[in-house]
């Protein structure tokens, strides 16, 4: 898992952390066509706040990890 700050794009995070497209989803952030953007532009658009959307990549991602550590 790579370390998430507001200066990484938005494919950055969903190529490095397993689940975070879930994640970009919820709150309507486009990961695909709009991955270009920095998580701190997506998350200004979206209306969510970045230490909450970095928490729930890092549980998320963090759960996948460990579930799929057998």
């Amino acid at each position: 898992m790579m370390n998430i700050t507001k200066e990484k794009t938005v494919a950055e995070v969903v190529a490095q952390n397993m689940g975070a497209d879930h994640v970009f989803s919820k709150y309507k952030i486009d990961f695909c066509c709009g991955g270009g953007a920095t998580l701190e532009t997506a998350c200004k658009e979206s209306g969510v706040e970045f230490e909450v959307l970095k928490k729930e990549i890092e549980m998320l991602s963090n759960k996948i990890s460990s579930n799929s550590n057998f």
